[in-house]
């Protein structure tokens, strides 16, 4: 069997794109869609004190993913999220009872900008 040649550059540029088309698909298969990956830190202090919060669960919610951390001895937490939308779901949970302190959970949205995000929370006697 014999294949015509293409003589024309229209048959060649739509086989081309075609060419691209198909090299695209298959690249989105094999790795998926490109995600945003974003970086969150804070601190979660306590209102009268100032001082850092030590063992508070930190939950985050973004649009395509959600994880959770626990803050450090000084208060921070730090950790990376997939989300394709800069707003985020924030909430704070007192897991280690007494021996912190006691807090009330915490919940709030916020439209993250790349900059740390700091939290005061009010004992809860």
């Amino acid at each position: 069997m014999r294949i015509p040649k293409i003589k024309s550059s229209i048959y060649k540029r739509v086989l081309g794109i075609f060419g691209a088309a198909g090299f695209l698909v298959t690249f989105q298969a094999c790795y998926g869609t490109p995600q945003n990956y974003a970086n969150i830190e804070g601190n979660i202090s306590d209102k009268d004190t100032q001082q850092g919060v030590e063992g508070l669960k930190v939950n985050i919610i973004s649009d395509s993913d959600s994880l959770s951390t626990t803050t450090d001895s000084n208060g921070n937490f730090y950790t990376g999220i997939i989300t394709n939308d800069r707003n985020l779901q924030i909430t704070v949970e007192d897991i280690d009872g007494e021996q912190n302190g006691s807090y009330n959970a915490y919940d709030f949205s916020t439209d993250f900008k790349n900059e740390p995000i700091k939290i005061t929370l009010n004992e809860n006697i």
